[in-house]
């Protein structure tokens, strides 16, 4: 099974270019398996009781429950509903931290097999004032990561 880890963050443009790159992988839905994360500030205790790492149980309810939270984005809605339509295995992550580094362990815990980030929409300016959560995932990351462009719509 190839295990992709698609970071979402709120942006929904980026994470419908996103999904789109997931859904043109050369493998049948049956051979793919999805881990969608967003990674949040905000400490609640479901997050906290999350910190200690990604039980089953948690991922398994994240996905089921992904409708119902508030903390979930609609960028990250529109990426289960493309994942689903496309009859894709997929889990719904939701993390505390640091992005880039919550991204990179999430990917070793799940044992991801290429990470696929959406291309911020920063300026180069904004990128040395700010950092860059795909900037500092490419050089740290062990694995393959995949940045995908926003369309130019």
């Amino acid at each position: 099974m190839y295990r992709v880890l698609l970071p979402v963050d709120t942006n929904e443009a980026r994470a419908r270019a996103q999904v789109d790159a997931v859904l043109e992988i050369p493998a049948t839905a049956d051979e793919i398996h999805i881990d969608v994360v967003h990674v949040h500030d905000e400490t609640t205790p479901d997050a906290e009781w999350a910190a200690g790492g990604f039980s089953e149980s948690y991922t398994e309810e994240m996905a089921a429950n992904v409708r119902e939270s508030n903390r979930i984005p609609a960028a990250v809605e529109a990426v289960v509903d493309s994942l689903e339509a496309g009859d894709v295995e997929y889990v719904v992550h939701e993390a505390v931290g640091e992005p880039a580094e919550t991204i990179l362990e999430l990917a070793t815990e799940q044992d991801s097999d290429v990470i696929m980030l959406g291309n911020g929409d920063q300026s180069p300016v904004g990128k040395m004032l700010f950092g860059s959560i795909a900037q500092d995932v490419l050089l740290e990351s062990n694995r393959p990561v995949t940045v995908v462009p926003l369309d130019d719509e």
